[in-house]
């Protein structure tokens, strides 16, 4: 996986705080689209997307808000479930 510089130095972190924490590592605040989902889903135990829907209910009209809200989770369910084949 080859990662832009900033990318890289987060990454280094992920195995420090999951040797000091025991638990699984969630990585969420500033996840808004399927391609940096992919890439922390690479080295996350947890994608968390919740800002970006909250964007999305903002964004959205009653009507299309449904349909707005599947698109955005399928995308990047998606993207997250692609990690493994990079």
């Amino acid at each position: 996986m080859r990662l832009p510089s900033t990318w890289a130095r987060f990454a280094a972190k992920i195995p420090l705080i999951r040797q000091v924490a025991n638990l699984p590592v969630g990585v969420g605040f500033g996840i808004r689209d399927n391609e940096t989902a992919r890439r922390m889903a690479q080295i996350a135990d947890a994608v968390v997307i919740g800002s970006r829907i909250v964007q999305e209910v903002e964004r959205s009209t009653v009507k299309n808000l449904p349909n707005n809200i599947y698109n955005l989770v399928k995308g990047f369910r998606e993207a997250i479930d692609s990690k493994s084949r990079d």
